[in-house]
């Protein structure tokens, strides 16, 4: 499932458009699908793979840094200029939301260091607690009313708890080691099982006539984001496994986060979310799967 994200991911816009009912109904159950991501690629690790990661503290220093100044602030500059208001806080709030939980999938999926991934990703929701209101405030001012201790209850259940429950296991029982492709397919289910929540949100955008820009607006943000993340591998020279470590979670932003954020602060701003929560499943998920695919040299195959 994990190298075929795109046409599961139509399939479940496919299941929102036509059953609305079932897509609300997965809303409330979205922290716990996060969470089964995050088991997915953490089963996968073990403390050796976080030491390692935690050796190249520089590069994940690097891959925070960028990716919580340069896309937030072209959002706030960009967002002045957009004359509907649920418009351009839906895009501010998918640019200042944490890197995608599955942001170690998709590094696995495609040949990176998931350990090195999956460390950054970590660092970002624990940083989402403080620098997502202070974005809001410097974008909506006195219009977001954010309880910042909300998103901290949720995080830790959605991440830190899977996180340590799945490393924990894989170091205690390591013949769990044979089913990490099985793992691996379960964080991809729970992905595709998010974006069906969002077309709670995004349904009604979809089949509206602010389609169109909703989509510009958040295909810019997913670009902004890729096109972040490939120049900070190619500005720091890194090796292909590590430039795609760092390049996942710098490029694409929590969209399950950034619903729950719009919905408390400006719930018709969801749409935006919604949206870019589908663009990033395709576009991130067929994009990790060519750089993850087979190479085939004479008779010989690698990964």
């Amino acid at each position: 499932m994990r190298h075929r994200l795109l046409p599961w991911a139509v399939l479940a816009v496919a299941i929102g458009l036509a059953l609305p009912a079932t897509s609300a109904a997965m809303v409330p159950n979205v922290p716990v699908l996060l969470a089964g991501q995050v088991l997915g690629v953490s089963l996968n690790l073990t403390p050796t793979d976080f030491r390692a990661a935690a050796r190249r503290v520089h590069l994940v220093g690097a891959a925070l840094l960028l990716q919580w100044t340069v896309l937030p602030g072209l959002a706030v500059v960009v967002s002045r200029a957009i004359p509907s208001r649920e418009l351009a806080s839906g895009m501010v709030i998918c640019a200042v939301a944490p890197a995608e939980i599955t942001s170690g999938l998709m590094a696995a999926v495609a040949g990176g260091d998931a350990a090195l991934a999956t460390s950054i990703m970590a660092g970002s929701l624990a940083l989402a607690t403080i620098l997502v209101p202070v974005w809001l405030g410097v974008s909506l001012g006195g219009t977001a009313r954010f309880n910042p201790l909300s998103l901290v209850g949720e995080l830790s259940l959605s991440v830190l708890v899977p996180l340590v429950a799945g490393v924990v296991l894989r170091f205690r029982f390591p013949g769990l080691a044979r089913y990490r492709h099985h793992f691996l397919d379960l964080s991809a289910a729970c992905l595709v099982l998010v974006v069906l929540a969002g077309m709670g949100p995004a349904r009604p955008a979809l089949l509206s006539a602010t389609l169109l820009p909703i989509v510009l607006l958040a295909g810019a943000v997913l670009l902004t984001g890729g096109a972040l993340g490939w120049g900070l591998g190619r500005a720091l020279s890194l090796p292909r496994r590590t430039a795609t470590a760092v390049g996942f979670p710098v490029a694409i932003r929590e969209f399950g986060v950034a619903i729950a954020v719009a919905v408390a602060v400006l719930p018709r701003a969801a749409a935006v979310a919604g949206v870019y929560g589908i663009l990033m499943v395709a576009g991130a998920g067929t994009v990790a799967a060519w750089l993850g695919r087979p190479v085939v040299s004479g008779s010989r195959e690698t990964r």
